[in-house]
């Protein structure tokens, strides 16, 4: 390969990147519903658009597994994925699915499957799905994880992996939290206990330089635009541990953007701009303003978005 083709190739895979999707609901048109639910035909709609703009379906372990080994993701991908194993996703979405050959990934909410809940697959349906894509781990009863302590949330995920294991025959290998919602301490909790990637509903994109325990994904409803959020690109952000008490010092580092400033969001009311030296920045946190989940939300004016929680010395 000369030398030119060569760069261009190697410049190209440094600025791959993934789009993961989030799905809930289909065809749940309860106005209750909506934040969750998509019509059929507008997913469908929402796959051919995805196509016709070059973009390939990829499985989600095949990212995982190019991030966690510093390979490049490939251009243009597209992941499914479809939190809490719902009804009609089995009705609506995986008929859809199979009949294209597109790879997807079913998050299970353990406690409403293995009970029977109203509105939720059974496990011989989860099984069937499990036949044309992955499928592993939501919880077992679908709580805010932030509000457990270490021994509920130990007791909530052995729980929901051991009932896993007993009707799908494996292990789950993936997890993904409840409501997107998680803090340092849950991250860390949940690494412990042997997943290989935890998925968030952080809005972004994901590329090699990802934290596979903080992976992002859009969250896709009726309502959504859809054609802004695929536009959107990871930012690489790199924290170093924040230092002080109440008052913490954050530094931190941009390495795929080369604008002169990104915005950061620290909590409602407090959205600050951040100037870039040699792709540097620091700045200082009050504890006790941050959101409740101790996460900065790092974007630009080109789309590119990363969240990352400050981590304690």
């Amino acid at each position: 390969m000369k030398p030119f083709l060569f760069l261009l190739a190697f410049c190209a895979s440094l600025f791959a990147d993934a789009h993961i999707l989030c799905y809930h609901r289909f065809d749940d048109n309860k106005p209750k519903l909506r934040h969750t639910n998509i019509s059929s035909k507008k997913f469908a709609e929402q796959l051919a658009a995805l196509k016709a703009d070059g973009n390939k379906f990829a499985t989600l372990s095949s990212v995982v597994t190019a991030i966690k080994t510093n390979k490049p993701i490939g251009e243009k991908l597209a992941v499914i994925t479809v939190d809490d194993a719902y009804k009609s996703f089995y009705e609506k979405a995986l008929p859809i699915l199979k009949e294209q050959k597109i790879p997807f990934t079913l998050f299970v909410y353990v406690e409403a499957v293995n009970n029977k809940y109203k509105d939720y697959m059974n496990w011989d349906q989860v099984k069937e799905a499990g036949k044309y894509g992955e499928i592993h781990l939501h919880s077992y009863a679908h709580k805010d994880l932030t509000k457990l302590t270490p021994a509920e949330l130990e007791k909530d995920t052995t729980e929901a992996m051991a009932l896993f294991e007993k009707h799908m025959g494996y292990k789950p290998k993936y997890y993904a939290y409840p409501f997107g919602l998680y803090n340092y301490e849950v991250k860390q909790k949940l690494k412990s206990m042997g997943f290989e990637a935890i998925f968030t509903v952080d809005n972004g994109a994901v590329d090699v330089k990802s934290d596979p325990f903080s992976m992002e994904r859009i969250a896709v409803n009726e309502d959504t635009d859809f054609s802004l959020n695929i536009k959107v690109k990871p930012l690489d952000i790199t924290l170093e541990k924040a230092t002080g008490d109440k008052i913490k010092t954050v530094k931190g580092s941009v390495s795929n953007f080369g604008g002169k400033t990104i915005k950061m969001y620290v909590a409602k009311g407090d959205t600050r701009v951040l100037e870039l030296k040699n792709g540097s920045f620091e700045t200082t946190v009050d504890m006790d303003k941050i959101n409740s989940k101790k996460k900065l939300i790092f974007f630009t004016e080109d789309h590119r978005y990363r969240a990352k929680l400050i981590e304690k010395d």
